[in-house]
Order: C-alpha cells, then sequence, then structure tokens
C-alpha cells in the first residue's frame, strides 16, 4: 500500500478504507479515484460517516469508491454514486444494521439511503447538489435486484419482527405510478 492510500481520509476513515476490492485485486483493476472523486469521498465521510461513527461507534466500509470498470464488474448500476465517490456501503462494528440505518435516517443530509438485503446500508451524500433524501430498500425479485421506496413510518418499522410494509406489494405514489425501480439512480442525472 502507498502512503498516499495510508494517509486518513477524515479523523476515522483512511483513504485505503474507500478503494480496497477483491474483485479489482484478482482482476488487476486500478481502482484509483480522480482528485475530485477524493474531494466527494471527503464530504461523504465529513457530513455523513464520521457523525456516525461518533454516535455508532466503528463502521466498516464494504465497498466506497469504484472505478468504472470494477462498477461494470460486479453488476453495480451504470450511473451508480459509487463511480463519482459519492456512496459507501456501510456495516457497524457494534449495534445492529438497524440502528445504523435508522440513525443515518434521522441525523445526516443524505442523497440515499438504502437497506440493502438486510446486509449493509449504502449511504449517499452529493456535495455540490441539494439531497435528494430518497429512502429505498433493495430486494430480488426473479433474479433482478428492484428498489422500493420506504416511508419514515417504514423505516421505524424495521427492526420489528412485523414491519409495517410487505416487499411484494405494489408501492403506489401520490402519481398513481408503481414507484419500484431497477435503477435506484434513476431520478439524477450525471
Amino acid at each position: 500500500m502507498n502512503d498516499f492510500l495510508s494517509e486518513k481520509l477524515s479523523k476515522s476513515f483512511y483513504r485505503w478504507e474507500f478503494t480496497v476490492s477483491e474483485t479489482a485485486a484478482r482482476r488487476s483493476i486500478a481502482n484509483t479515484p480522480s482528485l475530485k472523486e477524493w474531494d466527494n469521498l471527503k464530504a461523504l465521510c465529513d457530513t455523513c460517516l464520521e457523525p456516525a461513527r461518533t454516535a455508532l461507534g466503528a463502521l466498516r466500509i464494504n465497498s466506497g469508491y469504484r472505478c468504472s470498470a470494477l462498477n461494470t464488474a460486479i453488476g453495480g448500476a451504470p450511473n451508480s454514486q459509487h463511480i463519482y465517490g459519492q456512496a459507501a456501503d456501510v456495516i457497524p462494528m457494534h449495534g445492529t444494521l438497524v440502528d445504523l440505518f435508522e440513525w443515518l435516517h434521522s441525523n445526516v443530509p443524505f442523497d440515499q439511503l438504502i437497506w440493502e438485503f438486510g446486509s449493509w446500508v449504502h449511504i449517499s451524500h452529493v456535495k455540490e447538489s441539494e439531497q435528494r433524501h430518497q429512502t429505498l430498500i433493495a430486494y430480488k425479485k426473479n433474479g433482478r435486484t428492484l428498489y422500493m421506496p420506504i416511508t419514515d413510518e417504514q423505516v421505524s418499522s424495521l427492526g420489528e419482527a412485523r414491519p409495517v410494509w410487505h416487499l411484494e406489494s405494489t408501492v403506489i405514489g401520490g402519481n398513481g405510478e408503481d414507484n419500484r425501480t431497477s435503477d435506484p439512480n434513476n431520478t439524477r442525472k450525471s
């Protein structure tokens, strides 16, 4: 690991945590952010991840920055915010995933917060734009990943034995349209 990657990106997070990837290593993909992408990752840390770490304890970055080649290799969305250094997939080292999701939802200015299969939390922050504050849940149906918007009430029920919502039901928005999408980034123009 070079000295640059050994540097801290913020008080608690090192640069290498956002670039390390088993897939990139196996496929010899250079997963190297540009200066702008590093700047975006720093904003994500300072605005969302550091406050969460202070409140909840250590966090593990499961996936941070992904260059286009790595994003394609893992089957990421073509316009994933990971490509721009605006997103991270996170797991709490203490407490529960529900605690992390609920805390982030209530306490930080996020662009997207996604409950990913009950295995990790995806959080994004856009430095130079208004945050959409889009809260979603990812699930598989017929081999496809689908994203469904969830309400504040549904976020509060994540830890309950019987949540107040069901993945198989159709989510109808105020416009009468089915709001489910296979692309969680469908409203952001890159």
